[in-house]
C-alpha cells in the first residue's frame, strides 16, 4: 500500500492520511490544523480537490474520534464519499449539533469493535483503544499483502490486543506531543491542580474542552480533595455522560446566560434542567452561585458571558484560571479574548497543559512487540524523534493536492 500524509503545515492537527492500492483509496480522518479556524467561514474556505470539491477520488473516509483535528472538515466531504465512524463519536457530534442548533453530521455506516469492513481490496478492522466509552479507535488496515496499524492518539496498546493484531508491518501514529515540551506530565495534573485550589481563596475556573474526559476526571478528584464543589453546565454534563462513566459527585449546575433549552437540548436532559437536574443543585441566576464559596467552574471560551455575569455580581480578583488547553490554541481569538477578559477581572492565570500522549519508548516497545518495521508519524517535524532504529521507506508527503 501507499501511505500519504496531507499535513501541509507540519503541525499538530490536520490528521489526513491516505492509504491506497492501485484500485482503492481511503482516507483516515479529515482534521483541521490546530489551532482550528476561528470561524466556520474560514474553515469552509479550504478546498481539497477530490475530497471536498471536484470529482471524488476517495472510496471512503474513516473517522477515529470526535476532536476537530480528526474530523474538523467532515461537513465538507463530498456527498458521494461514504463516511464511517462508530456510534460513540456520532452521538457526541449530535450533542454538539443539538446544542448549537445546527445540522446533524452525516454518517453512512457505523463501525463496531472487531467487525471488519471491506473497501475494494483494502480491509479495515476497528479496535477500540480503551474500555471506556470514549469511542477512540485504532484501525488495523490490510492491503497489498501489508498490515498497517493506525493508533490514533496512542497512549498504550492493551496487552490483550497483541494476539488480535499479530504482526504489523507499519505503525501510523498521531503522536502529537512527541518531542514537545509540556509544563507537566498528565500524571502530575491532579496534584498540581489540588495545590492551586488550596492556594486560591476565591473561585477556580478551569478552561478545558468538554470532551476531555481524562483531564476533567483529574480536576474533579482534585476538587473533592480540596473540599470544593464542581460547577458544570448542561452541555458538559451531557457530553461527559456520553463518553465516560459518571464522574461528578455532588456538583453544582449552572445555566449559562442566554441558553435556551430547546426541544433538541431537552431530549438530552432528564427532566427539567431548571427544576430537577438529576438531583444536582441548579442555579439559573449566576448571582446565587456567586454568593457561594470554594467553587471550581469547568468553562470554555464560549462561556465568557458566565464570567462577565459573575464579575458584575462579585469580585473575582481572588480567583484563579487554570488553562488546560494546548498553548497553540492560545493563538485563537476566542481563547485570547477569554483569557484576557479573565485578567481584566483580576483573575490569576495558570497554564497547566499536560500531555497524555505516548513517548518514543512506549511506541518503540509496541513496535517491537508487533514486529513492525516502520514507525511513521503523520507530522514530519516529529519524524526524527520516532523513527530511529526503524525504516522510514514509506514516509511520504503529498502536497500537490493542496490548492493553497
Amino acid at each position: 500500500m501507499e501511505m500519504w500524509s496531507y499535513n501541509w503545515h507540519d503541525d499538530i492537527g490536520c490528521n489526513l492520511i491516505e492509504l491506497s492500492t492501485e484500485k482503492t483509496r481511503i482516507l483516515i480522518d479529515c482534521g483541521m490544523t490546530s489551532p482550528p479556524s476561528e470561524t466556520k467561514n474560514e474553515a469552509s474556505s479550504f478546498e481539497f480537490d477530490g475530497l471536498m470539491c471536484g470529482e471524488s477520488v476517495f472510496d471512503a473516509v474513516f473517522i477515529t474520534n470526535y476532536h476537530a483535528d480528526h474530523l474538523g472538515y467532515i461537513e465538507r466531504i463530498n456527498p458521494d464519499i461514504p463516511i464511517y465512524m462508530n456510534g460513540y463519536v456520532k452521538n457526541v457530534l449530535d450533542i454538539f449539533a443539538d446544542f448549537a442548533n445546527t445540522e446533524l453530521p452525516r454518517v453512512d455506516k457505523y463501525l463496531e469493535h472487531g467487525r471488519k469492513e471491506q473497501i475494494g481490496d483494502i480491509s479495515i478492522l476497528p479496535i477500540f483503544s480503551d474500555l471506556k466509552k470514549t469511542g477512540r479507535m485504532m484501525l488495523l488496515i490490510e492491503g497489498d499483502g501489508e498490515r498497517y496499524l493506525y493508533t490514533e492518539g496512542f497512549k498504550q496498546i492493551d496487552p490483550a490486543y497483541y494476539a488480535m493484531l499479530g504482526k504489523v508491518d507499519v505503525i501510523l501514529c498521531e503522536c502529537m506531543h512527541i518531542g514537545c515540551k509540556d509544563d507537566i506530565d498528565i500524571r502530575d495534573l491532579e496534584d498540581e491542580a489540588f495545590r492551586i485550589m488550596n492556594e486560591t481563596d476565591g473561585h477556580v475556573f478551569v478552561l478545558c474542552s468538554p470532551t476531555d474526559d481524562e483531564r476533567i476526571k483529574l480536576i474533579e478528584r482534585a476538587c473533592r480533595k480540596s473540599g470544593r464543589s464542581l460547577v458544570i453546565d448542561p452541555l458538559l454534563k451531557t457530553i461527559q455522560e456520553q463518553i465516560t462513566t459518571p464522574l461528578f459527585v455532588n456538583p453544582v449546575g449552572i445555566m449559562p446566560p442566554g441558553l435556551e433549552i430547546t426541544p433538541r437540548i431537552q431530549k438530552h436532559l432528564n427532566g427539567n434542567y431548571d427544576i430537577d437536574f438529576e438531583g444536582i443543585q441548579v442555579f439559573s441566576d449566576t448571582g446565587a452561585v456567586s454568593k457561594m464559596s470554594n467553587l471550581t467552574f469547568l468553562v470554555r471560551p464560549s462561556m465568557i458571558n458566565v464570567m462577565q455575569r459573575l464579575n458584575e455580581q462579585t469580585s473575582l480578583s481572588a480567583s484563579t484560571l487554570i488553562n488546560l488547553l494546548w498553548e497553540g490554541h492560545g493563538n485563537t481569538e476566542s481563547v485570547k479574548t477569554f483569557v484576557d477578559t479573565c485578567r481584566t477581572y483580576g483573575i490569576k492565570v495558570k497554564n497547566l497543559h499536560a500531555s497524555n500522549f505516548a513517548y518514543r519508548e512506549q511506541l518503540s516497545n509496541a513496535a517491537i512487540k508487533l514486529n513492525a518495521e516502520v514507525l511513521a508519524p503523520p507530522i514530519e517535524s516529529r519524524k526524527p524523534l520516532l523513527t530511529q532504529g526503524f525504516s522510514d521507506k514509506l514516509w511520504r508527503k503529498r502536497r500537490d493536492s493542496n490548492p493553497r
